[in-house]
């Protein structure tokens, strides 16, 4: 399914720019980002997703195991919930970007991310497991979809492969050190506290992006 669907993408027009060697270093990209605000503001944005999902990855088996009382066989099948939502994702999020401001759709996302993650705390049924895994896997995937549409409208192209370095190098960094704690929070507060701690990083999206992001500064935001 997902090779028919490849064959129908159009190709992009490859530009051809000349680059002095001078501003192909790593420390030019940085400085390029530091200077564009923006582009800050929503390559900082597009790392809250990863950040959740590797949390995600370390507090569901806790969770179901200690506080759903249930066994592996859940665990595959939420585990599989999120990738079907992530299908999901990329079946319609491309359709979704032609309907809505990319903005409104960020901010939902953000949201609708929140308040899974807060059911998920607060919840104690396999059935919500599920639920809640699919929509987070459906918001995680589109949220990255259409952050990384923006960007790609908006950096540079001379700059884009050191701009996405930056994001994921920071994001894999983080997420080293993220895995160590929320675990050994886990072990201490209960695994579902480790759903409490992404509720609020997703939360700060929400809130990052209505104020970081002007509806006006970005074509088609």
């Amino acid at each position: 399914m997902a090779s028919l669907l490849i064959i129908g993408i159009k190709k992009d027009k490859i530009v051809v720019r000349k680059v002095s060697d001078s501003s192909l270093g790593f420390r030019f990209g940085l400085m390029y980002v530091w200077q564009h605000k923006l582009i800050l503001s929503i390559g900082i944005i597009s790392i809250l997703p990863l950040i959740v999902t590797q949390m995600f990855n370390v507090s569901s088996p806790d969770y179901i195991s200690t506080v759903l009382k249930s066994n592996s066989a859940v665990y595959g099948l939420a585990d599989m919930s999120y990738g079907a939502g992530g299908l999901l994702a990329g079946l319609i999020t491309s359709w979704l970007i032609l309907i809505f401001p990319n903005k409104k759709i960020i901010v939902n996302l953000f949201a609708l991310a929140s308040l899974v993650l807060f059911f998920l705390y607060i919840g104690r049924f396999v059935l919500l497991m599920y639920l809640c895994t699919f929509l987070l896997g459906f918001s995680n995937s589109a949220l990255r979809v259409v952050i990384n549409t923006v960007l790609m409208k908006e950096v540079d192209k001379s700059f884009m492969g050191r701009s996405t370095s930056i994001w994921n190098g920071i994001a894999q960094f983080i997420e080293i050190f993220i895995s160590t704690v929320i675990g050994i929070t886990n072990d201490h507060l209960g695994a579902a506290f480790g759903f409490l701690c992404m509720f609020a990083i997703m939360f700060v999206g929400v809130f990052w992006s209505l104020k970081a992001i002007k509806l006006e500064t970005i074509d088609g935001l």
